[in-house]
């Protein structure tokens, strides 16, 4: 394909403004945002939740840590929708023309480790499938190259691709656990459900909504990449409350319900055990591509501020083709670990650019000015930097804030950024000070 006709079938505006006719509702942001959440990992969330909890702290967990990350992708997301720029277009604002180099690759890494980790649980859940229906075992390699091929080709189509499958995924996956809940239901008294337990090691209520919170932390961070599309800022609250604060809870309550009645937190075993047979895995197959296409998607846009000489879909290629051959390695047995030591330097960036731009710099996060940006921003990064190790302090040692790792870095981060955008660092941080031109939302 001549690269001129690619660049126009595959555009998804990566490092410029979302123009205002191409904008989308809180219903299309919320339905991707939630077929992030409905996914293998975070119904296993739940059934870890619910193994040190009674049936109603795992609710009430699943509930708070929904409303936290409705807050955190709210705030960071109206800036995205704002300036309609990705994260990391925007933190270039925040740190620097060049900083933003290492913040966005970061932010990039995150995103696309846990792209080779899920596809690996992809093809678990595959092959279980396969196994079901036709009594023989297959390697995962099969279902690794062929579910990988599927989530890049949603991914270099952009939003666009993730919006129609969201819509699709979503309503049959809360289908499926509705579904699920009534089955229980049926042999289960609800007076019996609420006596419900986890035979577990027990965990206390602030470890839970930590559990919930952590889960899906890093793409609340990174909202900016799917708000950039929305109408208006309000429309990013629709979406965030819709995905965050009602779908997340609800997958957390069947997850921890489901597992809490069938005695694993298996999520495959847990549908077999329900009777579902191969229809629900290949459904939650589908979730899991709704899930993990928008992991490889968010990477794209990372790398893309990174690879500047490089286009959105070509990178996003690469990277797919790189993250299939990782998971045929079998590194997501062991890349987990590496995941969760990066995630504690990803939450504290949203203390950054949430402050400076609600506090300090809002007028400056407009479309134009990313390319005057100064080169580094020194004490955005000493904020960040500091965040992040009250993060791993706080992750690796008695030593707590808020029962929530990610949550502490986060606000030490902004504070500092408090302090240093009003009294220490009060130069703009662009060099063009013309006025920008307005923005006019689609109806």
């Amino acid at each position: 394909m001549d690269s001129s006709k690619a660049d126009k079938l595959f555009q998804d505006y990566s490092t410029e403004e979302v123009p205002p006719e191409k904008t989308r509702s809180w219903l299309s942001m919320g339905l991707i945002w939630s077929g992030v959440g409905i996914s293998l990992g975070l119904l296993l969330t739940g059934g870890t939740v619910a193994e040190g909890l009674s049936i109603q702290q795992a609710l009430v967990a699943g509930i708070i840590g929904g409303i936290i990350l409705a807050i955190i992708s709210s705030l960071t997301g109206i800036v995205g929708a704002r300036a309609h720029l990705s994260t990391a277009m925007v933190s270039r604002f925040a740190f620097g023309n060049q900083a933003v180099l290492l913040i966005a690759m970061l932010q990039a890494l995150g995103s696309y480790g846990w792209f080779a980790v899920q596809l690996g649980l992809f093809s678990r859940a595959a092959s279980t499938a396969w196994e079901s229906t036709t009594g023989m075992q297959w390697a995962d390699a099969p279902f690794i190259i062929a579910g990988g091929l599927l989530m890049i080709a949603t991914s270099i189509v952009g939003y666009r691709a993730l919006d129609k499958l969201s819509k699709i995924a979503v309503p049959l996956m809360l289908a499926l656990m509705a579904a699920s809940v009534w089955r229980i239901l049926e042999d289960t008294s609800m007076s019996e459900i609420a006596e419900l337990r986890g035979d577990g090691a027990a965990i206390t209520l602030g470890t839970g909504i930590s559990l919930v919170v952590s889960s899906f932390v890093v793409g609340a961070v990174i909202a900016p990449d799917v708000a950039r599309y929305a109408k208006s800022p309000k429309h990013v609250v629709g979406g965030a409350v819709f995905a965050f604060a009602v779908v997340t809870p609800t997958v957390m309550a069947v997850g921890s319900l489901m597992a809490l009645q069938t005695g694993t937190s298996d999520i495959v075993n847990i549908l077999l055990r329900l009777g579902w047979g191969v229809l629900a895995l290949l459904l939650l197959m589908l979730a899991q591509w709704t899930s993990n296409d928008n992991n490889l998607y968010s990477a794209a846009l990372g790398f893309v501020v990174v690879f500047r000489s490089w286009k959105k879909w070509q990178l996003t290629g690469i990277a797919g083709v790189i993250g299939i051959i990782l998971a045929l390695a079998g590194i997501y047995d062991s890349f987990t670990t590496f995941l969760t030591v990066l995630g504690i330097f990803i939450p504290p960036m949203a203390g950054v650019i949430v402050v400076d731009y609600y506090i300090t710099r809002k007028t400056e996060y407009q479309g134009g000015f990313e390319k005057t940006v100064v080169p580094v921003r020194i004490l955005s990064l000493a904020a960040w930097a500091t965040g992040s190790g009250v993060s791993a302090l706080t992750s690796y040692t008695d030593v707590s804030l808020t029962s929530m790792s990610a949550v502490d870095g986060l606000l030490v981060a902004g504070i500092l950024q408090v302090i240093f955008g009003r009294y220490l660092d009060t130069r703009s941080a662009v060099s063009d000070d013309r006025s920008a031109e307005g923005y006019e939302y689609a109806d």
